[in-house]
């Protein structure tokens, strides 16, 4: 009843929350430590430069930077250990759809993506452990 009255209070398809999915909120690679982007960046481009950072970041792992609710995914994996160079470039999908610059951090544990529910139907399965299935259908909120 506590996951339903949260769902309610969502004023149905007109409220949103964030949510961090729990199989893919998270890097699969090594990565630790603090990302910040080197640069000023406008909307538009699908690569950046950063700094910091330690261990590896993943193709396909979910970001997010400081200043906006939009998730990227990666691209390409970044070896943020690499020592030929001091910055390391971040590849995305799809493109900025805000400008960053070179204060802006990158999030990569635990990712919140701020969703609505696109539909007000909501469905659940019981369980032969006594456990249940939730089921509701969300969209990013950008």
């Amino acid at each position: 009843m506590d996951i339903y009255s949260f769902i309610i209070q969502q004023d149905g398809q007109f409220g949103s929350f964030t949510v961090v999915p729990p199989a893919i909120g998270s890097t699969r690679g090594t990565a630790s430590g603090t990302i910040t982007i080197s640069d000023d960046y406008k909307a538009g481009v699908t690569i950046c430069r950063s700094t910091g950072g330690s261990g590896l970041l993943k193709k396909g792992d979910l970001i997010k930077f400081s200043n906006h609710d939009k998730v990227y995914m990666l691209t390409a994996n970044i070896d943020l250990n690499q020592t030929d160079s001091t910055e390391d470039v971040i590849q995305i999908y799809p493109s900025l759809t805000t400008a960053i610059t070179n204060t802006t951090t990158v999030s990569y544990n635990n990712v919140p993506i701020l969703v609505f529910l696109t539909t007000d139907q909501q469905g659940y399965t019981a369980n032969a452990d006594d456990t249940f299935n939730y089921e509701i259908s969300v969209r990013e909120d950008i």
